[in-house]
């Protein structure tokens, strides 16, 4: 089942510049397969702007980080196939490399989607 943050609005103070990914697969014998979009949306209009697929070797952890300049709102989904044992977690940070708590969001916080969206 494929996972969304949903849409997260960034027009704060100090917006993200930054949304860093930290995928862990925990699974002692088995790799997972990880395919992850970003959404940014930019004066109205959402626009996938990453699209990556890789897999991930059991008791392994791999940070991604995706650029958010510029964008009012993000949203980052993700699907995972080949084991349950796995974690994704996001954790924004400002231009200065500073940590948005309120943005932040747990893998265990993300809403279940059927599929991810079609990028075309």
């Amino acid at each position: 089942m494929a996972n969304t943050t949903s849409l997260i609005w960034n027009s704060v103070p100090n917006p993200a510049a930054y949304a860093t990914v930290i995928i862990s697969n925990n699974d002692v014998n088995v790799a997972g397969v990880i395919e992850i979009e970003v959404f940014l949306t930019i004066e109205g209009i959402s626009t996938p702007v990453a699209h990556e697929q890789f897999a991930v070797p059991p008791l392994i952890n791999y940070i991604r980080v995706y650029g958010l300049i510029g964008a009012s709102a993000y949203e980052i989904q993700y699907n995972v196939t080949g084991t349950s044992n796995f974690s994704v977690n996001i954790f924004p940070t400002d231009v200065g490399g500073n940590f948005i708590g309120a943005q932040r969001v747990l893998g265990s916080e993300t809403q279940e989607i059927s599929q991810l969206t079609p990028i075309f």
